[in-house]
């Protein structure tokens, strides 16, 4: 119904992490570079990737996993690791495909431990990604950093990425043993204004556009000031004004309805332009 008001073959805006939406900004590709060069020639260590809520973390960790073969790397995702310790093994055992899994905590090392090494040995590199790590326990901080103690004279056997809320890097300041562990540190910002104008004709042009045009250059700048260009807060803008417009047979969309918008979305104020 909207998609075929505005020539859409799908709905443009929806916060999922579907890769075909993915907008390569230059904070993105930045923090996937610099993972990347890590987890390919340093091999070792933690990395830790902050940012703010819906600034595009967990799209990171997924575009990041897709970057590695599965014949070179053995890769396992933990979201939301709000575990007990074992638990929190398990998990990690179940995303490395083991089916196994043991009562005890030191059962479970062992086996994760041979897990891989198996995998070293067979030529593949362990990637653990752990999705919104400030979840984490005082208790499973100090597992994290005794799991990277699994490793030859020569090499790590496991490197570890932790994606993160801002206020994760404080918690670890004050965990001198933990953070002298991290070798990679970044923050992820929102976009600036071009990127947040290419950033939603990215997305509409994936949708299938055929009009020329749905935002005029001023709703543009207007959702770049209300968002601070975050993708989460431009995705809630863009779908909602989609949806307002249409109903009021609005084919573009202004400065003024984006407003209105922003205001029944209860996003903040006008921001400054970031450079």
């Amino acid at each position: 119904m909207i998609e075929e008001f505005w020539g859409l073959k799908e709905k443009p805006f929806l916060n999922t992490p579907d890769s075909r939406f993915l907008y390569p900004s230059g904070e993105f590709t930045e923090a996937i570079a610099r993972l990347l060069y890590h987890i390919k020639e340093v091999k070792g260590g933690i990395s830790l990737i902050t940012g703010e809520i819906g600034c595009g973390k967990t799209f990171l960790s997924i575009r990041l996993l897709e970057s590695l073969p599965e014949e070179e790397y053995s890769r396992a995702l933990v979201i939301n690791p709000k575990f007990s310790q074992n638990q929190f093994l398990r998990t990690i055992l179940v995303g490395f495909g083991e089916k196994k899994n043991y009562r005890s905590r030191y059962s479970n090392l062992l086996l994760l431990e041979d897990i891989l090494e198996r995998n070293i040995n067979e030529g593949r590199e362990n990637i653990l990604v752990i999705d919104e790590a400030q979840l984490l326990t005082p208790t499973l901080i100090e597992e994290v950093r005794l799991l990277t103690n699994y490793e030859t004279p020569q090499r790590k056997y496991l490197q570890i990425v932790l994606f993160a809320q801002p206020e994760f890097e404080k918690k670890i300041r004050k965990l001198e043993q933990f953070n002298q562990r991290i070798q990679v540190r970044y923050h992820l910002e929102g976009m600036n204004q071009d990127e947040t104008k290419e950033y939603i004709l990215h997305r509409l042009t994936y949708a299938g556009l055929t009009q020329p045009e749905i935002f005029t250059d001023n709703a543009f700048l207007e959702i770049y000031k209300r968002s601070k260009g975050i993708p989460r807060v431009i995705n809630n803008i863009c779908e909602n004004g989609l949806f307002i417009a249409y109903s009021l047979e609005k084919k573009v969309i202004d400065a003024e309805l984006i407003r209105d918008v922003a205001v029944d979305l209860g996003v903040g104020e006008e921001g400054e332009e970031k450079n």
